[in-house]
């Protein structure tokens, strides 16, 4: 009889222990969830396995949300799944605005993730503990209000457009946040307009002549439906910006290589999933480009042909590794490459004399390049939640840096190695294991010393 209800508990344990754990990202503590540790614990990766993942994700969505909110939802989501292929945990956050409840909202999503994910399980899967992490927007994402800027160079609706008699002096036309399907003609009759605002509409496919816009310098189109192959522009030497955000795009639009000038793009929010090398021809003269949210799993090598990059923007993708020809690009200034899934930086950054911000956190870095001390330029880094458990004794050799974040890493005591850093304003320790409601007083003289230096100090 013992036998039997000894066997009985057994099962209902490991029924239990087989549950998957379901939780907002902000109340993960609470529920005695430590995200770094479990982030240290499944550290592998499966391409073969993340389609699974992500079929179901979009089959929860679906199911949760069966008609398309007309204001969108963003889910954030980390899935860990073990060895077995079985799903240990999901961590969510979800942002909508001010229409929703938000109580309600984040326990419909958690509800939706826990029927969806428990007992689930990826077939063939790898041998070995891995995590995702993935995005989704759910319905329209539109603007919470209509940003425009009325005045007297200004037409913001197509009624004040159609009625202006001096149209010469009109530079600033706002036609953002209005259904429109199709891009009125009226445009037309601004020759001097220098930006035109097209945001938040209905739009798959635009085709303008920017013969008749000569000085246009800006052009947004974010928040609409155009694909690959649904924008046209004729050649031009006077667009500057374009703007090209959360629309259907796979890949860089062949009219981006139309504009001579062009020196910002943003194609942040796109599933750019067909980046090749060639992607980048033609484009040597952007400057800052925009790839925040997009899917991308792979950098291509392509990027190094953008000679004159300055602002590379890559957070929130799904990169393991980045390639060492992004090296090549010695204009760069400000690389941004957080929540990805880097283990490493590239062993020649060295070559990035220029940049001087650097935003690496949220990955899987547990150590630095030998190389990355060349890079004196450097004043702000920011290697927070990463895998840090030893301090990287790099850090040290950094004279010209203002901002150093460490916060939520694996330090177990005060890293001593911090007292022989002489130049610096601000230091981030929060999160990390040695941080207590004691810390102040059991390293009261290490935290003197860096404040004896006006180093103001966050812990």
């Amino acid at each position: 009889m013992k036998s039997i209800c000894t066997l009985i508990l057994s099962i209902c344990f490991l029924q239990v222990h087989a549950q998957t754990r379901v939780a907002w990202s902000k109340d993960a503590a609470a529920k005695g969830i430590d995200i770094i540790k479990i982030s240290n614990a499944y550290d592998g990766s499966s391409k073969e396995s993340s389609k699974a993942i992500f079929d179901q994700v979009d089959k929860m969505a679906k199911i949760a949300f069966p008609v398309a909110p007309s204001t969108g939802i963003g889910l954030f989501l980390q899935v860990f799944v073990n060895a077995s292929g079985e799903t240990d945990y999901v961590i969510f956050d979800v942002q909508a605005n001010e229409k929703y409840n938000q109580d309600s909202l984040r326990k419909l999503t958690e509800n939706a993730l826990f029927e969806h994910f428990n007992g689930f399980k990826v077939a063939n899967p790898s041998g070995k503990a891995f995590q995702l992490t993935t995005v989704r927007n759910i319905g329209k994402q539109q603007f919470v209000r209509r940003d425009v800027k009325r005045s007297d160079s200004s037409v913001v609706d197509i009624k004040s457009a159609l009625s202006v008699i001096d149209t010469l002096k009109i530079k600033y036309i706002y036609l953002n946040q209005l259904e429109l399907q199709t891009v009125p003609d009226v445009i037309y009759r601004f020759r001097n307009a220098e930006e035109l605002y097209l945001g938040g509409n209905e739009l798959k496919t635009i085709s303008i002549d920017m013969k008749r816009l000569p000085k246009l310098r800006q052009l947004h189109l974010q928040g609409n439906q155009i694909g690959n192959e649904g924008l046209k522009l004729t050649k031009n030497a006077s667009l500057d910006l374009l703007n090209l955000k959360d629309n259907k795009l796979t890949n860089i639009p062949t009219a981006a290589r139309k504009c001579k000038k062009l020196t910002a793009l943003w194609l942040g929010g796109n599933a750019l999933t067909e980046l090749s090398s060639g992607s980048f021809r033609r484009l040597k003269q952007v400057r800052d480009l925009n790839f925040y949210r997009s899917d991308i799993a792979v950098l291509p090598k392509g990027i190094k042909k953008m000679k004159n990059l300055e602002v590379l923007d890559l957070y929130y993708n799904k990169l393991e590794l980045l390639p060492e020809s992004i090296t090549k690009l010695k204009r760069l200034t400000h690389l941004a490459v957080s929540y990805n899934q880097l283990t490493a930086l590239p062993a020649k950054i060295n070559k990035l004399q220029k940049v001087h911000t650097l935003y690496a956190h949220h990955n899987h870095l547990s150590k630095l390049p030998k190389q990355i001390v060349e890079m004196q330029n450097l004043a702000i880094l920011d290697l927070g939640y990463n895998w840090f458990t030893n301090f990287p004794a790099e850090l040290i050799s950094f004279t010209n840096l203002k901002e150093l974040d460490l916060s939520s890493n694996n330090f177990p005591d005060f890293p001593e190695q911090l007292l022989k850093i002489n130049k610096l304003d601000k230091l981030y320790l929060r999160g990390n294991p040695f941080v207590k409601e004691n810390t102040e007083q059991k390293y009261s003289q290490q935290l003197g010393l860096l404040k004896s230096k006006n180093i103001e100090v966050f812990y």
